[in-house]
């Protein structure tokens, strides 16, 4: 039987001795591991290699600051950070691009009634306790997926759907009180 040398054992191999092929082999195991989770997030296969090449050297740079927790889960919160900035990034990007070609400006008449609705759902909205007021912000306001959500607040994405649901409950009887 072949020994095969724990994650630990690897990481201070490459601290201590400086082995490249104790992080080669890290990256052997995770590659995979840290690839699907880029590509669940960012969509696109280039970019969820960039994500994993980026995310082996970030983590490569921040060894020393590993505190012993499963390698492969510290590699993908690595590259989750990395994934939902170049979203962001890209985002910004597409939106300092825009013409006002592009926007289609919308001509319909002031309806007053739908107005105060507005403003009260707005109310509604800011009355809300800071987390979801953000959880809010973010689905609606700046259509971030409940996925990447999730990564930010630290809770599952079902966790997510819930107090999405929850929150929109308690604006139904805000808006109809």
């Amino acid at each position: 039987m072949a020994f095969r040398p724990t994650d630990n054992e690897l990481i201070r191999e490459v601290l201590q001795d400086s082995n490249a092929r104790a992080f080669e082999t890290l990256m052997k195991r995770y590659t995979s591991q840290v690839y699907g989770a880029a590509l669940r997030l960012v969509k696109d296969e280039e970019n969820a290699q960039e994500v994993t090449q980026m995310a082996f050297i970030q983590a490569y740079k921040q060894l020393d600051s590993w505190r012993g927790e499963n390698f492969g889960a510290w590699v993908t919160i690595i590259a989750n950070h990395i994934a939902i900035r170049m979203l962001e990034k890209e985002k910004r990007r597409a939106i300092d691009n825009l013409t006002i070609d592009d926007v289609q400006v919308i001509d319909e008449e002031y309806d007053e009634i739908k107005e105060q609705r507005l403003q009260s759902l707005e109310a509604a909205i800011a009355a809300l306790p800071e987390a979801d007021r953000q959880i809010i912000q973010w689905h609606y306001y700046e259509n971030i997926p409940l996925q990447v959500i999730a990564q930010r607040v630290g809770q599952t994405e079902n966790n997510i759907k819930v107090r999405m649901y929850r929150i929109r409950e308690r604006l139904k009887t805000k808006m109809q009180s």
